[in-house]
């Protein structure tokens, strides 16, 4: 008796309950894997062959095939049955990365794309040119939509109805030179919430205004322009959304940034922008306004991060240009970081930086900056930041010197808020660890201070520096000092 119910139970233990489950439901569950894994369940059994054709998710990337000649023939015959299947696509997901004929690729788009389409998300070589099916933009039912480098996207004589769209991704796409074909897509967009736009070549300099009262999030990268001499034009960018919550901004094009509305609901912002040497307007002017454009959004944000550039200039440079020497029309693409161009602004004593606000709700603030005068402006943040509870501070790889000079007094924030602080790229220079030792002292709360050497500190190095931090004067009992390497 002990046996056969020993047996039972393991009968029981190993009894097929997926193949009993419903078609339906199995083919969510498969869903959800690859699709190159769902499609080879086909060889289990049977009554498993056909239930691919109930799938309604597919996520196609090539990499994931032995060959692509193997995936291209494979896609010509999935399409080919596909459209005889009763089951429409929901999502569908095209990743390519060889070089398949515009026509081949035009059809496997053609074939997943229907009515019902939710989510689709298509990435395609960049000189690849694969028009976009004009149905699409008549999909109500399209939420997500991703596209990248090889997609051309012809909106002549086409209305845009994407009544449920809350994501919309463009990156690297011949259609972010028609600024305008940018702003019909928002304006067919109502639901949006989240718009990502990614451009390394602008040929356009023209005015781009990025408008919707719903959008949440938004991300914005313009980082070159094909200047050309006989164009005039002055490229500028707005925004006009009042209900703004991320704000990523890394934009070395434009020569003018307006907020149209106060998005009072902004939680986090990353701020990159730069000065170039083809900008027709004066270094003086795009200082203020880019302070002035960071006066906007330093009452109501809480998380800010202030990037820096790959592309730097030296101290002398910034001197130079700092006492108004006449700039030549053929001088070097140098470019000026945020925290360049508020160093700018402190030593030039402009009024609206001066006259900053305070960052009433800001308790975490992220730096990139180097040495040299660019840390002259920290003091001038801090003062601002009055709540301010995580302070960290990226070195970047330029080989300036840094300079340090300590406050006369302690900001509000040292004294009451801020509880974390990390040096990253530390490299031990007597500016670094004169800057960190301050912090050390003159923190009251301060409860962790985070020292990440960079990847040239030498052993010898990192024991020094740890060795005289660890001994210095500490103003707040509860804090750790904490060294680490790459």
């Amino acid at each position: 008796m002990a046996k056969d119910d020993k047996r039972k139970r393991c009968e029981e233990v190993n009894k097929d309950m997926i193949s009993g489950l419903p078609n339906v439901i199995i083919g969510h569950i498969l869903s959800f894997l690859p699709t190159k894994d769902a499609l080879c369940t086909c060889i289990l059994s049977k009554s498993w062959r056909e239930l691919w054709r109930s799938l309604s998710n597919f996520d196609f990337d090539d990499r994931t095939w032995k060959s692509r000649i193997i995936f291209g023939n494979f896609m010509d015959r999935f399409f080919y049955v596909h459209n005889s299947r009763e089951n429409s696509i929901t999502k569908f997901r095209l990743r390519v990365h060889g070089n398949y004929p515009s026509s081949r690729l035009s059809q496997w788009i053609d074939a997943a794309i229907k009515d019902n389409v939710e989510e689709l998300i298509l990435w395609i070589p960049l000189l690849t040119h694969v028009p976009l099916p004009r149905r699409v933009f008549s999909c109500e039912k399209l939420v997500v939509l991703n596209l990248r480098y090889g997609i051309d996207i012809d909106l002549l004589g086409v209305g845009v109805r994407f009544s449920c769209l809350k994501v919309l991704h463009l990156e690297g796409l011949p259609i972010l030179d028609d600024l305008a074909s940018i702003e019909k897509l928002l304006a067919g967009s109502p639901v949006l919430e989240e718009l990502k736009i990614e451009h390394e070549y602008c040929r356009s300099r023209n005015a781009l205004r990025v408008c919707s009262s719903s959008l949440k999030r938004l991300t914005i990268r313009f980082t070159r322009i094909r200047y050309y001499r006989k164009d005039p034009g002055c490229r500028a960018l707005t925004l006009d959304t009042p209900n703004l919550e991320l704000l990523i901004l890394t934009d070395f094009v434009s020569e003018e940034l307006n907020m149209q509305q106060l998005p009072c609901s902004l939680v986090e912002a990353s701020i990159s922008v730069a000065f170039t040497h083809f900008f027709i307007i004066q270094l003086d002017t795009y200082i203020d306004m880019a302070v002035q454009f960071l006066r906007l959004i330093m009452p109501i944000v809480r998380i800010l991060r202030l990037c820096g550039t790959t592309m730097r200039v030296s101290f002398f440079l910034i001197l130079l240009l700092c006492l108004n020497c006449q700039r030549s029309d053929d001088a070097p693409p140098h470019m000026f970081t945020p925290i360049q161009i508020l160093s700018n602004a402190v030593r030039k004593k402009l009024p609206r930086f001066e006259d900053l606000p305070n960052f009433q709700n800001l308790t975490r603030l992220e730096i990139e900056a180097s040495g040299d005068c660019r840390w002259m402006v920290l003091h001038e943040i801090l003062k601002c930041s009055v709540k301010l509870e995580v302070f960290i501070l990226y070195k970047d790889d330029t080989s300036v010197i840094p300079k340090w000079r300590n406050p006369e007094f302690a900001p509000r924030c040292m004294r009451s808020s801020l509880k974390v602080i990390e040096c990253v790229d530390f490299e031990g220079d007597f500016a670094e660890i004169e800057m960190a030792e301050y912090f050390i002292k003159n923190a009251l709360v301060l409860e962790k201070m985070a020292i990440r050497f960079g990847w040239g500190m030498t052993r010898n190095s990192k024991e020094r520096v740890a060795k005289r931090l660890s001994g210095c004067q500490i103003g707040s009992e509860a804090c750790r000092i904490t060294f680490s390497s790459p």
